[in-house]
């Protein structure tokens, strides 16, 4: 059984060594927007891993683990001290699964 909860995902990405939380807001084949509570300035180059799942109406489909690069194009304030980031998507590798 696959379920999914309708709220923005919690992710984690790298900046300087230092592992940063973030819950992602969207998705597309350019960029991403994200919202941490770290004030990530406009330019910052990101390396970002994460899955994608294929859901194809009631069926979820495994896509395999992606790694991109990125470049910080927006930091807004947000609520509570956080920051809603948009991401462009520099280079994006479809990384091997182990079988």
């Amino acid at each position: 059984m696959v379920y999914r909860i309708n709220e923005p995902s919690s992710t984690r990405f790298m900046v300087h060594g230092e592992d940063i939380k973030a819950r992602m807001l969207d998705i597309s084949q350019a960029g991403m927007a994200l919202v941490t509570e770290y004030d990530i300035p406009v330019a910052t180059q990101l390396s970002l891993r994460f899955t994608m799942l294929k859901v194809d109406k009631e069926i979820v489909n495994f896509s395999g683990p992606v790694e991109v690069a990125g470049e910080v194009k927006s930091n807004i304030p947000a609520e509570n001290n956080e920051h809603r980031l948009g991401i462009y998507f520099t280079k994006v590798k479809k990384l091997e699964v182990p079988h």
